[in-house]
């Protein structure tokens, strides 16, 4: 549980207290997730032996795509900025979001807004993997950056005006937010997060805190993990600021060379338990759970990369479609999906 505070006045209530950025805990160095890192060794030996180029590794090609588009799904429905119905995820995640329709919401959203939403936000991750492949460092400009790009499709954020009623606000992209936001969840518990007039200085003690990780050989899913803890405690901007953390997560991870982990909007209770027990002060539980994701993908791309060297080149889809000398097959009628190949 996290730490409460009991709030003397009547009208408020109980609820976290903000606090500065912490660095992280010298004592938790050599903190590892060894499935994690057993699989990414896995994975780094079939990916060397992918390189040959008389191996045909178009279906190692599709998958990865796929993971992609499966990051931007989910970090958005994650947050209920739309809700999926049953089934569409995995055509999405196969065909590319030029076939959303308005239908494939169960949360009203018009058709150009929800293309817009997973379009931007597979490009931010596209930007993110360029900026890491440009060894660009990790900057208040970059966030930004990142931030602009995943609202571009979002006119407003959700807010409570001085009298309890909630409004919305234009959402101010790229820019740091001016107004406070401390969501209260339906038990009435606060979240308090940086004020406006701290964010500038926080997020600069943020990122010199991350640059002087450098050096220290962390694990990918401990510098994930801190990334996006601390990150989610400042909440600098008006609203993305779990897209964004989930951005940063991934930046460990693709900085190490690995996959980052897909947190899926079904998995949320369990994902902001561990958030919780990590304000609290178990902030290993946190890394375990990112580990736990991060093994399951590099396994799982090893497995394909090696049925790939023992020359299986073609490719089923989750929706149940099959891609066999490049050419897509889209699943027969009421076919059931397919995991994998």
């Amino acid at each position: 549980m996290m730490n409460g505070h009991s709030i003397p006045q009547a009208d408020k209530p109980i609820g976290s207290i903000w606090r500065r950025v912490r660095d992280l805990d010298p004592a938790l160095y050599g903190l590892r997730h060894n499935g994690a890192r057993k699989a990414a060794a896995r994975w780094q030996v079939v990916r060397a032996r992918l390189e040959d180029p008389k191996i045909d590794r178009s279906a190692m090609d599709i998958r990865l795509r796929e993971q992609k588009r499966a990051f931007a799904i989910e970090t958005g429905q994650i947050e209920w900025l739309y809700l999926l119905r049953r089934g569409v995820t995995e055509t999405l995640i196969t065909e590319g979001f030029e076939g959303v329709r308005g239908a494939h919401s169960a949360i009203a959203i018009g058709d150009d807004t929800l293309k817009g939403l997973l379009t931007d936000q597979e490009a931010a991750l596209e930007m993110l993997f360029a900026h890491v492949g440009d060894e660009r460092p990790l900057t208040g400009s970059a966030i930004r950056e990142w931030h602009a790009l995943l609202t571009r499709h979002q006119a407003t954020a959700s807010g409570i005006d001085p009298f309890g009623n909630r409004i919305e606000v234009p959402l101010r992209k790229g820019q740091y937010k001016i107004r406070p936001n401390n969501p209260r969840r339906a038990d009435g518990f606060v979240h308090e997060h940086c004020p406006p007039g701290q964010v500038e200085s926080e997020m600069e003690r943020f990122l010199s805190f991350h640059e002087g990780h450098r050096g220290l050989d962390l694990a990918p899913e401990l510098e994930a993990a801190w990334l996006h803890h601390e990150f989610v405690r400042i909440h600098p901007f008006q609203d993305g600021n779990g897209r964004v953390s989930r951005l940063l997560m991934a930046w460990a991870y693709a900085k190490a060379g690995e996959f980052p982990p897909i947190i899926r909007a079904d998995e949320k209770p369990g994902y902001i338990t561990r958030l919780e027990l990590a304000d609290g002060g178990d902030f290993p539980v946190f890394v375990e759970y990112l580990g736990d994701l991060a093994m399951l993908r590099s396994n799982d791309a090893s497995a394909r990369a090696e049925l790939i060297l023992r020359g299986r080149s073609h490719y089923r889809h989750g929706n149940g479609g099959v891609t066999s000398s490049g050419h897509y097959q889209p699943p027969e009628p009421d076919s059931a999906p397919s995991p994998g190949f």
